[in-house]
């Protein structure tokens, strides 16, 4: 038997699809095992499809509603899982795994096949170049710590090494908890992201913020914003230590949306529409943290969830793995900290945000234009936009707090990770509210995604760039930033 590039696992019930997909991977050029299109007539199936997964490179399984009633699936997937063979799970509609399959896909992370669009066969063609398991398929590290080993000498060399340990880590403690140095006066350097260099955060004042009480229009930097930010023309407050940096964006106009002539663009992204922003409002300047969630957990918030890493690390690297639900609980425990309106912002302050110009400005891709580096954002660099230049991509986040600021003082509004928004879907902007209000409106069961990420290409970090995912779909490729209401 030949060797092929996919083995297609699917419940007869999703046969058609199936075929369809088929159809399409193999004009371009990858190679399908399906069944009971490539059963020799005459032979058992059984046979056959064993033989299939041990010649396959890797299992695309159509997830459904079916498949998690099939013991030909569940079969065919713990077969693939013996055999170590990548599994790439697709999920066909909204259904979640059960029985033996919710014990099988228990570790993995798929995708909407209805989110990929027809970006699905680049997305196999790249996880097959790459012969290793898809990023939506990694394992999420547990957050219970690994069993203790027992019943194990411990050498005097060993012994001499955590000693030594820790009185490195009591340096550690008082460096940390020494009284603060004077800032300097000179401003911070702020690098690409892709060397993805923090900026400095020294610690802030724990004095309850009097930016509730005054008018957006007269706020300036307040005693709680980072030194590195204090000699920026734009404005930044943060109302408690284990809250987001926001900065506050200026009333003004936006075009939302994409011109029909921007490569990459489609109908989702139209017509463009004209916004008014009356009002100031505050967003955040990055992505919510990890760090800031823990903060959320250890004051009994955000459901006491945990979400994983993959071992990229926590501290200031975006918050991943959260749903629309997740974000949202965290925007209700921060309104119930600080005695503000936190939310998630709208779709049309995302971008009018992102955009950094409070005038009707040209259209562009990008905030800096229309063309785009690896120096410049966090994505698959190994895909180019308009001829721009490839890279090794780093395929997994950076620090949230690296990187180029747009003029509002916003970092990582292209990449790094993809945000939710409060809007539901709806397929093109017609009927978006004049005023940047959020749409209530529509297929409520999605939720609007906005910006690029560290595994998607060039052209999906445009600015005008809309996606969706149901509001409890946790991905590695989504965070989220709060905003905040201002006003007497």
């Amino acid at each position: 038997m030949l060797q092929r590039d996919l083995f297609i696992s699917h419940s007869s019930a999703d046969a058609g699809t199936a075929n369809d997909l088929v159809a399409d991977f193999e004009r371009h050029g990858i190679s399908c095992w399906i069944a009971p299109r490539d059963v020799p007539l005459g032979s058992g199936y059984h046979r056959e499809i064993v033989n299939a997964i041990a010649q396959c490179r890797a299992m695309l399984l159509l997830f459904s509603i079916t498949a998690n009633e099939s013991d030909h699936v569940l079969r065919e997937v713990e077969l693939a899982a013996q055999g170590h063979k990548p599994i790439y799970p697709l999920r066909l509609d909204g259904v979640e795994p059960a029985g033996g399959l919710k014990y099988m896909l228990a570790n993995m992370q798929w995708v909407e096949r209805r989110a990929l669009g027809d970006r699905l066969t680049a997305t196999i063609e790249q996880l097959l170049r790459s012969g290793a398991p898809a990023d939506q398929a990694a394992p999420e590290p547990s957050s219970q710590p690994a069993p203790a080993k027992r019943n194990r000498q411990i050498s005097p060399t060993i012994w001499a090494a955590a000693v030594a340990a820790g009185i490195i880590l009591l340096g550690a403690v008082w460096y940390l908890v020494r009284p603060p140095e004077p800032a300097s006066q000179s401003s911070a350097t702020v690098t690409p992201s892709r060397q993805a260099t923090p900026a400095t955060l020294p610690p802030v004042s724990n004095a309850p913020s009097q930016l509730t009480q005054t008018n957006a229009d007269k706020i300036t930097v307040a005693s709680a914003v980072p030194t590195d930010l204090a000699a920026s023309s734009s404005r930044f407050f943060r109302e408690c230590n284990e809250c987001p940096v926001l900065a506050v964006v200026p009333a003004g106009r936006a075009l939302i949306g994409s011109p029909n002539d921007e490569p990459g663009h489609n109908s989702e992204e139209g017509p463009q529409r004209s916004v008014v922003f009356r009002q100031p409002f505050a967003i955040g300047r990055s992505e919510v943290t990890f760090d800031q969630w823990f903060a959320c957990i250890a004051e009994g918030g955000c459901r006491a969830y945990r979400p994983g890493d993959y071992g990229w690390g926590t501290g200031a690297r975006p918050v991943i793995n959260v749903s629309w639900s997740d974000a949202t609980a965290y925007t209700e425990w921060l309104s119930r900290k600080t005695g503000a309106s936190y939310r998630l912002p709208s779709e049309a302050e995302w971008e009018y945000a992102a955009r950094g110009c409070k005038v009707e400005c040209p259209s562009t891709a990008f905030w800096f234009g229309n063309t785009i580096t690896p120096d410049q954002a966090n994505y698959d660099w190994r895909y180019s936009y308009e001829g721009s230049p490839k890279a090794q991509a780093l395929r997994q986040t950076i620090a949230a707090d690296s990187g180029a600021a747009n003029p509002f003082g916003l970092l990582h509004t292209q990449d790094n990770v993809r945000e939710w928004v409060q809007d539901c879907w709806n397929a093109t902007l017609a009927g978006l509210p004049s005023d940047g209000a959020p749409r209530t409106t529509g297929d409520c069961s999605r939720k609007v995604v906005r910006g690029g990420s560290w595994s998607d290409e060039p052209q999906d970090l445009r600015t005008a760039k809309r996606s969706w995912s149901p509001p409890d779909e946790r991905r590695a490729q989504i965070g989220f930033r709060v905003a905040r209401s201002l006003g007497p």
